[in-house]
């Protein structure tokens, strides 16, 4: 038996050094154009889910590329340098709490009755803390989205992450040139 496990380990040792990916995590290509697009049409989606009161303008901001998709099998911690997730995210200063649990509820209920799955729930209140929050996954695509408030902030923080995708790797390596500001009725 001994034998049988230190022949197969040698033999994956050496079919993963030979660029063998037969454990490595295959990601799916994309168009990056797309997942930008994606990404920010489900923000806006997201924003107006709010339904916040007038507030302060939402600074633009951009859709960035991020290395956090691995490899898989024995390669875990390696890093894909053409395989990324996309993220935006964005912040609505100055909401006070009531309108911040309002908000929370009414966008998690949108989400959900969207078919997006609860992933965490991070409603927390302590004796020197105040804190909203939650993320979601859309089970058909991986992307998700995480909604946070805090009462020494009081601002409300909506993220964006596409799911990991294999894109040319000058897309990989630079941000969208699509800025993207909520757009109000």
């Amino acid at each position: 038996m001994r034998k049988t496990a230190t022949i197969l380990a040698l033999l994956l040792a050496a079919l993963t050094t030979a660029g063998c990916s037969v454990l490595e995590r295959e990601y799916p290509s994309a168009d990056p154009a797309t997942l930008s697009q994606r990404l920010t049409d489900r923000a806006q989606w997201a924003y107006d889910g709010m339904a916040l009161p007038p507030h302060k303008a939402v600074k633009p901001v951009q859709v960035i590329p991020g290395h956090s998709c691995y490899a898989g099998g024995l390669s875990i911690d390696k890093t894909l340098p053409d395989v990324v997730t996309f993220d935006l995210s964005w912040t609505v200063e100055d909401i006070p709490a009531d309108v911040a649990r309002a908000t929370e509820a009414r966008l998690r209920r949108k989400f959900t009755s969207a078919g997006w799955t609860l992933t965490h729930d991070s409603n927390r209140r302590g004796k020197n803390f105040f804190e909203l929050g939650f993320r979601v996954q859309d089970p058909a695509t991986g992307d998700q989205f995480d909604l946070a408030w805090n009462e020494l902030t009081t601002s409300l923080f909506l993220s964006g992450y596409t799911s990991c995708a294999k894109v040319p790797q000058s897309a990989a390596d630079k941000p969208s040139p699509k800025t993207w500001t909520p757009q109000t009725a």
